[in-house]
């Protein structure tokens, strides 16, 4: 597949954009990823390796929807289809339970793109399926060393629609491999539940130790965020001098970071709950900086 590209300037940063139709695969949402940031010549964001392969084909800033339960999948009949909010149509293929990692046939939904120099905005058409339909907006916006990234999603079906989403971030700041020089930090106490590998932990901070052997990543979610109603974190490199700031206006509902050298991923869940007509609307902000 062709991919097509969008390049938003404002003076401080430089942020390349994958529109809509550059990601086919069933997992991440096709109305755009954002593929590189540069400021200042520094650039901070990497791609989804493991081992020699793409793995399920995320970039950059690639968001995710996920459902909260597989009973949209289950009722489906084999050969029909069920929806996936920001992808499509997905087609159930035969009696196997629903895994996100796998590839499911899709029919993506059709988007609307408005373009200016330092903004740019998808919107994602409805398309009713199982009593489910939701519109879709997302827009990047540069403001000064800022990135702003706003979703909003309304209920235009007949079900009640409830999910999760986040923001699969890959970072890999110039390129250098992601190893103990990076440290992300929170403001509050750090409480984490490893899946796989080590961290270095301090009070309300982390770095990469040790990947698992067999699969050359670490995993782990995180707890100490809860009561809070927005979020921050901070991920900075001691070599390059460089960092980022994100700031999240939604209290989370859950924290989750996978990580290999190619990419460290923090990732911050919102809960999505939509009564029929209902919409809502959240923002990450990603400020970049040298220290």
């Amino acid at each position: 597949m062709e991919e097509k590209r969008a390049v938003l300037r404002n003076g401080e940063l430089e942020l390349e954009l994958l529109l809509p139709g550059s990601y086919s695969r069933s997992r991440y949402d096709h109305s755009g990823m954002v593929e590189q940031l540069t400021l200042d010549g520094n650039t901070f964001l990497s791609r989804e390796l493991i081992g020699d392969g793409y793995g399920l084909g995320g970039v950059g800033l690639a968001c995710c929807y996920e459902w909260a339960d597989s009973s949209l999948h289950d009722k489906t009949a084999i050969a029909d289809m069920f929806p996936q909010i920001g992808v499509g149509l997905l087609k159930r293929t035969d009696t196997s339970p629903f895994l996100f990692t796998r590839d499911y046939p899709v029919i993506p939904f059709e988007h609307v793109v408005s373009l200016s120099e330092s903004c740019a905005e998808v919107h994602s058409l409805p398309h009713l399926c199982h009593g489910t339909a939701v519109e879709q907006y997302r827009r990047w916006s540069l403001e000064g060393k800022s990135l702003v990234m706003t979703s909003s999603l309304k209920n235009v079906g007949s079900t009640q629609v409830e999910a999760t989403e986040f923001c699969h971030n890959f970072f890999k700041f110039n390129n250098k491999p992601i190893d103990d020089k990076y440290r992300l930090s929170f403001p509050y106490t750090i409480l984490p539940r490893m899946r796989r590998g080590q961290i270095l932990l301090e009070r309300d901070a982390l770095r990469m130790a040790a990947f698992d052997a067999p699969t050359a990543s670490t995993a782990f979610w995180l707890e100490g965020y809860e009561g809070l109603s927005s979020h921050w974190m901070k991920l900075e490199h001691d070599e390059t001098r460089t960092g980022v700031l994100i700031e999240e206006d939604f209290p989370l509902c859950r924290f989750y970071s996978w990580n290999n050298k190619d990419a460290l991923c923090p990732e911050s869940f919102i809960k999505i709950s939509l009564q029929p007509g209902e919409s809502m609307e959240w923002t990450r902000k990603y400020s970049f900086y040298k220290f």
